[in-house]
């Protein structure tokens, strides 16, 4: 299963929140930092200021309404916030859901190998996961002090196990936890828990510094919650919801147009309003009926089979006029649907039970609730929620609209009625029911500017329309039919068996009813009139897409959004800047289309075997306390710290191992230390190899002073690795050009950006705001670029920024500027203040050279140097560049 583009957004946000966090080491500051970036303030406008709820731990919380695919996007966030955090001893999650269907649920999706969540998880942890219950986590079942360092460790655990009673077991002691206990408080990782026993599951799980993930976190609002959360000593708290809760602190956001487009949701919502109960009952099965012949119809094209569910939702007892569930089951089967179409899932029955609603061996049609459908029952098939009441009672919507708002496979049909969700009612308040259905929507994470919901008028209440209509909607054959399998034929008092055989076929001929009568007539204007909404609002969602490439937080309603200059958008309208694509990795079925070039391609054939040791420099007299690990910008290098007891207790312990352990513990060492990026890029197999064999060669000096050192060791290593990898590449890259890689026209400005510290005050700029994130020198070069009367136009790049242009080769450059002079010519200019030339400028200059050389005359690459420049054809002085270039 792949990403879809917005849930890549909210996790590149998430990454995002996190290197700000460990840049400052400040939840708070790293949030205000964070939302800098699209020009956001906490505290002003519509966001709000950081809630602390967890003493300084970071919280943070990711919108997604609801059908986003918020547990796909939890599980790929697992390794990306290991990945970036600091090393622990241990990777521990804590999975929180709110109730026992939906723990039942996550447990079967992440401890089934082939679900695409544990995919995700055992591609991101090689492999190396153990899924644990409450009762595993009782009984240490799997959860030692072996297995919580050698793997992930992943919890799942209803926000009860720590709350009601049975939870009280988790702070009880326990004699099976006591070896992992003992462990914890040895390397000074123990927590002391009010009302716990030191022995217990709350203290064990506190004891790993727990990740943990609060899934349906809206749940999650009360303040025994927030203790449970307090004593779990989470690392790093990440909240899901489709409803924030008031203080969670959101850090990105999805919108209903972004799933739209996406083809997760059945969007628009209609809402129809029908003459009382009866007309809604039989307008419903003429609904469902319609559809799932569409779905039949449609079902060569689409290639996926849809069987359209309705929703009925009955009045809990009340009275003796109420529309019960027991009642409208009675009613339906009197009129002549079968039984085993049929399903009643209330509070206390559940007839559903384990039947796969979307199997084609599944028979039912119509499911009647109360209120009982919420989080966790997912079913794409429920197309039509239709309430059942007398006109005058009140029955709520809003915790069940939702349910039906799910499309089929994520993936749009090619009939417009299938990618609709309907709403039938007879409420004599007929806003109301509008008010409802969207505070429904506003529950699912919508809301009125996402969701399109349309009054269609009651067609079906004309005399015309109405009359003969149940005749005509239960007993009617087709001419042509004796009986009719889809369930149009039965007798009102026709006796049914349970059980009875499912349709596997139903031809055009077998549909109920007469296109010519009334019912039939007026259902087919309901769906036809759905369709036009559904067009309009697809518009609007291919609009929406157009204008936002998905780089922001989705946070603040466009607050510094900045558009292209509307004096100069003709000039880049139908602009592409040339990017190197390739046709090698295109695939059987791409035609021969070229794809964007990535420096990974290149990788495929560097083998860590055939490279040399020698350049891994260990420097043994170093000090853990006064180190500096580089960055590299593709292999995202981080600083691990060791908590000082952690680190006396491990000298003891190494000091008494053999020379064989030694050496294993500092291999292994080097290789916790690395990031899953760097280990997914290379490979974990030939990192170990070529490890051991650096290991292998250290004298017992290097080995012994490894305790004190670790994270340079590791550093001494992802450094020689990337280093060798960058020669790979340049040369692989220089023997693949105009070849198997070539340069085509390729990227398109966006039409809007959201530009921090944006600075108005420069002309001649390609967006109403360019950012003012420069120091000296390129603010030098920004005021030149406006003030020359050749430029018609410039752009200041921001690395940081996704969206923005580079130069893809054997290394990702992003230059400083790009400009488009009046003539035409398109300048790519990166700044260098200092004559600084060491191996990241000579690959710029290269990189830059042969781009602006392969892309043809239209097409310029200028290094700027503040004072003195080096001797290269693109390399130049700021005067020169002013006077030779700007100066024409």
């Amino acid at each position: 299963m792949e990403l879809k583009n917005y849930q890549k957004k909210v996790l590149a946000n998430l990454q995002s929140y996190l290197r700000h966090y460990v840049a400052c080491g400040n939840a708070s500051e790293a949030y205000r930092s964070y939302l800098a970036e699209d020009g956001l303030i906490p505290g002003k406008g519509d966001i709000p200021a950081y809630h602390d709820t967890l003493n300084g731990i970071p919280s943070v919380c990711i919108k997604v309404p609801t059908g986003g695919g918020k547990t796909f996007i939890a599980a790929n966030a697992l390794g990306l916030i290991c990945d970036e955090l600091p090393e622990r001893p241990a990777d521990v999650v804590v999975w929180l859901v709110p109730r026992k269907e939906i723990l039942t649920q996550t447990l079967r999706h992440l401890r089934d190998a082939g679900d695409p969540l544990r995919l995700v998880i055992d591609r991101d942890f090689a492999h190396c996961v153990e899924v644990l219950d409450k009762e595993d986590g009782l009984s240490a079942r799997g959860f030692t002090s072996a297995t919580v360092t050698d793997q992930l460790t992943l919890f799942v655990l209803s926000y009860d196990s720590f709350k009601n009673k049975d939870g009280r077991r988790a702070y009880a002691e326990n004699s099976q936890l006591m070896p992992l206990t003992d462990y914890q408080r040895k390397l000074g990782l123990a927590r002391e828990i009010d009302g716990a026993d030191d022995t217990s599951l709350i203290a064990a799980l506190a004891g790993t510094n727990p990740i943990v993930i609060v899934d349906e976190s809206h749940h999650a609002h009360s303040e025994l919650s927030q203790e449970m959360l307090r004593n779990l000593n989470p690392r790093f708290v990440l909240e899901l919801t489709a409803t924030p809760r008031k203080g969670s602190n959101v850090i990105s956001r999805a919108t209903a147009l972004e799933l739209k487009h996406e083809e997760m949701v059945k969007l628009p919502v209609i809402v129809y309003r029908r003459g009382g109960k009866n007309e809604v009952v039989r307008d419903a099965i003429l609904l469902q009926r319609k559809l799932e012949q569409v779905a039949i119809n449609a079902g060569s094209v689409d290639n996926g089979y849809i069987r359209p569910i309705v929703l009925f939702q009955a009045q809990s007892n009340t009275s003796e006029e109420s529309e019960t569930y027991d009642k409208l089951k009675s009613s339906l089967i009197e009129a002549g649907i079968p039984e085993s179409y049929i399903a009643v899932r209330t509070g206390s029955i559940d007839e559903i039970g384990d039947q796969d609603l979307m199997s084609q061996d599944c028979p039912i049609r119509y499911i009647i609730t109360v209120e009982a459908l919420a989080e966790g029952w997912d079913c794409p098939f429920a197309y039509v929620l239709a309430t059942v009441a007398n006109k005058s009672s009140k029955i709520s919507v809003e915790q069940i609209v939702g349910r039906i708002l799910r499309q089929p496979y994520a993936h749009r049909s090619q009939a417009r009625s299938l990618n609709i969700s309907y709403v039938l009612t007879s409420s004599a308040d007929f806003n109301e029911t509008i008010d409802q259905v969207v505070a429904g929507l506003n529950g699912a994470g919508f809301s009125k500017r996402d969701v399109h919901v349309s009054e269609i008028e009651p067609i079906l209440s004309r005399p015309d329309a109405t009359q003969g209509m149940a005749d005509t909607l239960f007993s009617r054959k087709p001419d042509n039919a004796s009986a009719d399998e889809y369930g149009s034929s039965f007798e009102p008092n026709a006796p049914v068996s349970k059980g009875e055989a499912i349709p596997q076929q139903t031809s055009a001929d077998q549909f109920s009813g007469s296109t010519d009568n009334p019912a039939s007539k007026a259902v087919d204007d309901m769906i036809q009139a759905a369709e036009e909404n559904e067009q309009d609002f697809e518009s609007r969602a291919e609009a929406e897409a157009e204008q936002d490439h998905g780089h922001g937080t989705g946070l603040g309603n466009g607050m510094n959004e900045y558009g292209i200059r509307e004096d100069i958008s003709s000039s880049v309208e139908e602009l592409k800047l040339p990017q190197f694509m390739t046709t090698e990795s295109a695939g059987l079925f791409s035609l021969g289309i070229p794809l964007p070039f990535e420096r990974k391609m290149l990788l495929e054939d560097f083998d860590l075997a055939k490279c040399a040791t020698d350049t891994v420099h260990i420097n043994a007299s170093g000090s853990e306390n006064v180190r500096q690990v580089d960055v590299d910008s593709y292999d995202e290098l981080r600083v691990r710290e060791l908590n000082p007891q952690q680190l006396l207790d491990m000298k003891k312990l190494f000091k008494g191992y053999s020379n064989a352990t030694k050496r294993k513990t500092v291999h292994d060492g080097i290789i916790a230390g690395m990031t899953a990026q760097f280990k997914s890029t290379y490979g974990t197999r030939g990192l170990s190899e070529y490890v051991s064999r650096i290991v292998d060669q250290m004298d017992s000096d290097q080995v012994d002073a490894y305790v004190n050192n670790s994270s340079s060791y590791t550093s001494a290593v992802t450094n020689a690795i990337s280093q060798m990898a960058r020669v790979h590449c340049r040369k692989r890259f220089n023997e693949q050009i105009n070849d198997k890689i070539i340069l085509e026209p390729n990227y398109t400005f966006p039409k809007k950006m959201v530009i921090n510290k944006p600075m108005t005050i420069y002309e001649r700029t390609l967006y109403e705001a360019e950012s003012g994130n420069m120091n000296d020198f390129e603010r030098k070069m920004a005021e030149s670029l406006s003030n020359s009367d050749c430029i018609l136009w410039w752009h200041r790049i921001d690395e940081r920024k996704q969206g923005e242009f580079c130069i893809n080769g054997f290394i990702n450059h992003y230059p400083d500027f790009i400009a488009m002079t009046t003539s035409g010519t398109i300048l790519a200019i990166e700044t260098k203040g200092e004559q600084l030339i060491n191996e990241d400028t000579r690959d710029k200059l290269d990189l830059g050279h042969t781009w602006a050389l392969i892309a043809g005359q239209q097409y310029r690459y200028y290094m700027v140097f503040d004072h003195e420049s080096p001797d290269s054809p693109n390399a130049m002085t700021f005067n020169r560049f002013r006077s030779e270039i700007l100066g024409k």
